[in-house]
């Protein structure tokens, strides 16, 4: 996990944004990773790797290390639909923290309510 969700936790929370992580890892690896990032968003765990095999998110390709967790990060409008996709297989596949400010930035442009204006749209 790289540390722009640390960055973006405060902005998150100015701007009724919600994360969460979803961790192949046990109990204490999770907790540990959530205290690194002082995250206070909600850690799901799947140890048993039950969602992943649901979800299709497993590379099996490589004999040599079995089974390997391929890292997504979905972002989601208000009624949960998927707005974009980034597969994180390579580094250049994840979202850069101003991809995402860019990716929530349209989606909530969509709203009646984006621009501040004395006549509200009812």
């Amino acid at each position: 996990m790289t540390t722009y969700v640390k960055e973006l936790q405060p902005e998150f929370r100015v701007n009724y944004c919600k994360m969460i992580t979803v961790s192949v890892d046990g109990r204490m690896d999770t907790a540990e990773v959530r205290t690194a990032l002082a995250a206070d968003w909600p850690f799901l765990m799947d140890p048993e790797r039950r969602l992943l095999h649901e979800l299709e998110m497993t590379d099996t390709t490589d004999k040599a290390h079995g089974e390997v967790y391929i890292p997504y990060t979905f972002i989601l409008d208000r009624d949960r639909t998927i707005y974009k996709i980034y597969n994180g297989w390579w580094f250049i596949g994840r979202p850069t923290s101003d991809e995402i400010r860019m990716d929530l930035r349209a989606l909530m442009s969509k709203r009646a309510d984006w621009i501040y204006s004395d006549k509200q749209k009812v």
